[in-house]
C-alpha cells in the first residue's frame, strides 16, 4: 500500500496517561504505538518512578521503552490550577488511563463521576491490585501481587520448590494488555452502537493472569485436584521440557501432535523406541522419555541440538537472552527491532511495535521524552495558554 494511504489505527485519538511504573503507562504505549496522541501526565519535581530503574548515567533504560511515542507533560493534580488544567484535557481527549489504589482519583478530585460529567464520551481505565471493589480492593499491589493471587506463581517452579515469579512484571504487563483490548473494545462500541457514549474499565492486576491459565479453575471445579507445579517439563503432556546442552545452554521443546511428536523424537534420535510409540506410551514413560531427553541434549551442543530440531522442523526453540536476540537473523528479518534517535542516549535499539499490520502498521516515532519535555506544546498549543500563563503556572507549582 502506498505511504500516502497509510493511517494509524488511533489516528486522532487522544489517550492521558495518568499511571505510573509498568500497569497503566503500558497499556498507553500500546496504544501509542499505533497513532494514539498519548500525553503522559507527571508529577512536578517527582515524575514516574520507572524513570529510576536500568539507569545508564542518569537515563532510565526502561523508561525510554515504556514511555516512547507520548508527550511528556507535568501537572501538580493536588493544587487547584493543575487539577483544573487537567479537566481542560480531559474535555478535548477520548481516554484516560490510571493504576492508581482505588480512591486516589476521587480524592484528587478526578474520579468517574467527575470526568465523565467533564465528558461524557470520555473512556476511564482504571487499573489496580484487585479491581474498583471486593474486601481486598484497598490493598496495595505491584505485578508480583497479580502473579501470586492470580495462581501464575503457584503454577511456576520446580515440582518439589517454592512458587517463582518471572523476572518482568508479568502481572503488570498482562494486565496492561488486557486494559488497551478494553478500551479498543470501548472505543469501538462508544463510535459504534454506543451512540458516542464513554465508560469505565475496571481491571485487577491479577485478573488478566487468572483468565489465561485457562486449566487454573476447571479443573479443580472438575476434578477435584489443582494444577501444580511442574519445573521445565509437564507431568500431563509429555512432549514438554527445557534440558541443558553440553555446553551448558538451554533448549526448549513442546508440541502435542502426533507429526510434531514424532519429529520432536526424529530429532533426538529416539524415534521407533517402543515406549515413546504414541502419546499414551510417552505419558505412561514420561519419566524414561524426560531422562533420555535430558541425556540426549547434555552429549549435544546448543548448535547441534538446534540443527537437529531445524532439520526436522520440529518444534522447539534455544532459550534466548537479549544479548542473543540483538543479533539473531529471525529477528532482522522480522524487523523486531528498532533504532531510535534519542537526545539523551543518541541511537538507541528497542522491540519494534507488535503486531504487524498490513494497512495501518504502527511506528515508534521517538523513545520517551525528558520529563515536561512537551509542555509549552501541550499547555499552548492545546489548551491555549500565553508563555507568560505556562510560566506563572510553572511558578506556583502547578506544572
Amino acid at each position: 500500500m502506498p505511504e500516502a494511504l497509510k493511517r494509524s489505527v488511533f489516528e486522532g485519538v487522544r489517550v492521558l496517561d495518568v499511571g505510573h511504573l509498568i500497569a497503566g503507562p503500558m497499556a498507553c504505549s500500546i496504544l501509542g504505538d499505533f497513532g494514539a496522541e498519548v500525553i503522559k501526565i507527571e508529577r512536578p519535581g517527582y515524575g514516574d518512578p520507572l524513570r529510576k530503574m536500568y539507569k545508564k548515567g542518569d537515563v532510565g533504560l526502561m523508561y525510554k521503552v515504556q514511555g516512547r511515542n507520548k508527550k511528556a507533560v507535568t501537572i501538580n493534580l493536588k493544587s487547584d490550577e493543575g487539577r483544573a488544567l487537567f479537566h481542560e484535557l480531559v474535555a478535548i481527549s477520548d481516554v484516560v488511563v490510571e493504576n492508581f489504589r482505588p480512591g486516589v482519583m476521587e480524592r484528587l478530585g478526578c474520579g468517574w463521576d467527575v470526568l465523565s460529567a467533564i465528558n461524557p464520551r470520555l473512556i476511564m481505565s482504571r487499573m489496580s491490585g484487585y479491581g474498583q471493589n471486593g474486601p481486598l480492593r484497598d490493598q496495595r499491589a505491584y505485578g508480583r501481587s497479580g502473579e501470586a493471587f492470580g495462581g501464575f506463581a503457584h503454577i511456576t517452579g520446580e515440582a518439589d520448590g517454592a512458587p517463582m515469579h518471572s523476572t518482568m512484571s508479568l502481572g503488570d504487563t498482562v494486565g496492561a494488555v488486557w486494559a488497551a483490548m478494553g478500551i479498543m473494545m470501548a472505543l469501538y462500541w462508544r463510535d459504534g452502537q454506543g451512540g458516542g457514549k464513554g465508560q469505565l474499565i475496571d481491571i485487577g492486576l491479577y485478573e488478566g493472569l487468572f483468565r489465561q491459565i485457562e486449566q487454573l479453575i476447571i479443573v479443580p471445579d472438575q476434578l477435584g485436584k489443582s494444577v501444580n507445579r511442574a519445573g521445565n517439563v509437564h507431568r500431563d503432556v509429555p512432549f514438554i521440557g527445557s534440558f541443558k546442552t553440553s555446553d551448558g545452554k538451554y533448549f526448549t521443546y513442546g508440541a502435542s501432535t502426533v507429526a510434531s511428536t514424532d519429529d520432536i523424537l526424529r530429532a533426538m534420535e529416539m524415534y521407533g523406541d517402543p515406549r515413546f510409540a504414541d502419546y499414551e506410551s510417552s505419558l505412561r514413560n514420561i519419566d524414561a522419555l524426560y531422562a533420555a531427553a535430558s541425556e540426549w541434549m547434555g552429549r549435544h551442543t546448543f548448535e547441534e541440538v538446534q540443527a537437529a530440531f531445524i532439520k526436522f522442523k520440529a518444534p522447539g526453540a534455544p532459550v534466548m537472552s537479549g544479548a542473543d536476540l540483538l543479533a539473531h537473523a529471525q529477528i532482522a528479518a522480522r524487523e523486531m527491532i528498532v533504532t531510535v534517535q534519542d537526545p539523551d542516549l543518541g541511537p538507541v535499539r528497542m522491540q519494534n511495535v507488535v503486531p504487524k499490520l498490513s494497512a495501518t502498521p504502527g511506528e515508534v516515532r521517538h523513545a520517551a521524552q525528558a520529563m515536561g519535555a512537551s509542555n509549552d506544546d501541550v499547555f499552548s498549543g492545546l489548551l491555549g495558554r500565553s508563555r507568560e500563563q505556562i510560566d506563572a503556572l510553572r511558578q506556583s507549582g502547578a506544572i
